[in-house]
């Protein structure tokens, strides 16, 4: 435990003093390791590159990737445009339209960033023109993204799968109706937002819905929904594993973009190329840092008196999820979440194990509770980019953040207490793997 305080100390001390936090990770991490001498440095570094070696987690690159040149692809404006056809001429359409483009842009992407960045510059500013305040406009765009990290295909649960030696297939299927739900919750509470500030509705042409303009929404369709169906279809038959899945639907993507949407552009290409390989090197950079220090914590047991406590107690699963996910909530307000459930996802499996929780519900319930931090700050990075976009800031949005982060907590909790909700899709669709 000494050791523990250590640790933690070093980390706290380096991040007040402005290290950035995967140095402040290493130089947490790495100061008991040098002063072991049973530990030599050639260890150090075959500790460090070890979890780069997951074949797992090379899916990740591959998804920033087609994130990259779906918004080369104008899919972007396509779901847009369907999401409008399916809304109509509601009261607050708009914002409607904004959660809805997310789920659809979050099963073809995983990746919440990708979602506020390539939807917001269109979608806040003509939130902005019908009456909407640009705080709720960034907000709600902020807070809509984060389902990108639980709708199928997502980085966080790859990641999580990768960690635990869960079924990825399994977690992907359970997190559609949370997701769906977390967008329905979005959906209720926007629309009494707009009842109350007198929001009227879009009154551009895109509000007269002919039969045309319907059917030319189901062909725009076809193309993103094609990509859903090759990426989980392809996994619950078998076909590909998740990181094969994600590299056919990259040469898929492209092959539509360059020959059928006539994007020809190649320099486009090679900057999505750079772009994509930028953001995974900060990834696995975080990745590398966060794995040695949860080896270092599990190496000299830091966390073995907690779960001989837990073991001695009455906690029951509903208990532990409940600090379970008030502590996600708590690390992804400062934490970027990989690097967190890199450190705590490994110390905290045998309390998994002990308790019998399906390993399945608990990811989901992981990622969602430690996505939420994507909107609260000080890292709440999908709301500093989309408070950007909206030349607004991060203060006046503050109030609506904790209204968001609050509604999104209780569907967290909902889910605690009925998993069923969760793992309905994983049991009808993959029926021979094993759920407690």
């Amino acid at each position: 435990m000494i050791i523990f305080i250590g640790i933690i100390t070093v980390f706290l001390f380096s991040m007040l003093l402005g290290v950035p936090i995967v140095y402040s990770i290493i130089l947490a991490s790495g100061i008991p390791i040098l002063l072991d001498s049973y530990i030599s440095i050639g260890q150090m570094s075959n500790i460090i590159l070890q979890q780069t070696r997951s074949f797992t987690l090379w899916a990740i690159p591959l998804y920033i990737y087609c994130g990259k040149l779906l918004v080369i692809s104008g899919v972007t404006d396509d779901l847009i445009f369907i999401s409008k056809v399916l809304v109509g001429k509601i009261r607050g359409n708009l914002a409607f339209v904004n959660i809805i483009t997310s789920i659809f842009f979050g099963g073809i992407s995983g990746s919440s960033v990708a979602d506020v960045t390539s939807l917001g510059t269109v979608l806040i500013p003509a939130m902005n023109k019908t009456g909407y305040k640009p705080e709720f406009s960034a907000t709600l765009t902020a807070a809509s993204a984060t389902i990108g990290s639980i709708i199928p295909p997502s980085i966080l649960l790859i990641v999580y799968g990768a960690i635990a030696q869960t079924s990825i297939a399994a977690l992907f299927l359970g997190g559609i109706i949370p997701g769906v739900l977390i967008g329905l919750v979005q959906m209720i509470y926007s629309y009494f937002y707009v009842i109350k500030n007198k929001i009227g509705f879009d009154t551009s042409k895109m509000e007269i819905y002919s039969v045309s303009m319907k059917i030319q929404a189901i062909i725009k369709s076809i193309f993103p929904i094609s990509i859903f169906l090759i990426i989980i279809g392809g996994i619950l038959k078998g076909i590909f594993t998740p990181t094969e899945a994600a590299g056919v639907a990259v040469v898929y993507i492209f092959f539509v973009s360059y020959f059928f949407k006539n994007k020809r552009n190649l320099r486009l290409f090679f900057d999505a190329t750079i772009d994509a390989a930028k953001d995974t090197a900060v990834i696995f950079f975080v990745i590398i840092c966060a794995s040695f220090l949860s080896w270092v914590l599990t190496y000299y047991q830091v966390f073995l008196p907690i779960v001989n406590i837990i073991k001695t107690s009455n906690l029951n699963g509903i208990s532990f999820l409940l600090i379970l996910t008030l502590i996600y909530v708590i690390l992804g307000t400062f934490m970027e979440p990989c690097s967190a459930m890199l450190i705590f996802v490994p110390l905290l499996s045998p309390v998994v194990d002990l308790l019998n929780l399906d390993p399945t519900a608990v990811g989901i319930i992981t990622v969602m509770a430690i996505r939420v931090g994507a909107i609260t700050p000080p890292y709440g990075l999908c709301s500093l980019v989309a408070a950007r976009i909206a030349n607004t800031n991060i203060l006046k949005m503050v109030k609506l953040i904790l209204t968001f982060l609050i509604y999104y907590v209780l569907v967290v909790v909902i889910l605690i207490f009925f998993p069923d909700i969760i793992l309905f899709l994983p049991r009808l669709l993959l029926p021979n793997l094993i759920y407690r």
